[in-house]
């Protein structure tokens, strides 16, 4: 079994399904607290949910928003937006860039894959 320190995981996340949603969170708040680093990639319908608040109250522990704040909370989240949905959506970059760390473009995206021990797509 590969010691956690060092390993680090990608999330792809397109839809916004609640239970997908919920899902991705559940496993990025997991992967963190076990001292995984975690980078989420935002795209099309996920972004949208996630720019215009769509991921529920932080104050119900067990909305996606929650999740994912436990998660950001040890230091080993990491969050982006497509640059392509990002240009794509209302509001564009700019309403993208204050929901996430960065926005990076898809050759960004492949050189995390290659990087990462892990990749999911949800």
């Amino acid at each position: 079994m590969k010691d956690a320190a060092g390993e680090s995981w990608i999330l792809l996340l397109h839809r916004a399904e609640e239970s997908t949603l919920r899902e991705s969170a559940a496993m990025a708040a997991s992967a963190t607290s076990l001292g995984i680093a975690v980078t989420l990639v935002w795209f099309d319908s996920a972004l949208e949910a996630l720019v215009d608040g769509a991921l529920g109250e932080i104050e119900d522990e067990s909305t996606p928003a929650a999740l994912f704040a436990s998660a950001r909370e040890t230091g080993l989240l990491r969050s982006l937006a497509c640059s392509a949905s990002a240009v794509n959506r209302s509001g564009g970059i700019a309403a993208a860039r204050k929901a996430v760390d960065d926005v990076v473009g898809w050759p960004t995206v492949i050189s995390l894959i290659r990087g990462a021990d892990r990749s999911f797509v949800w």
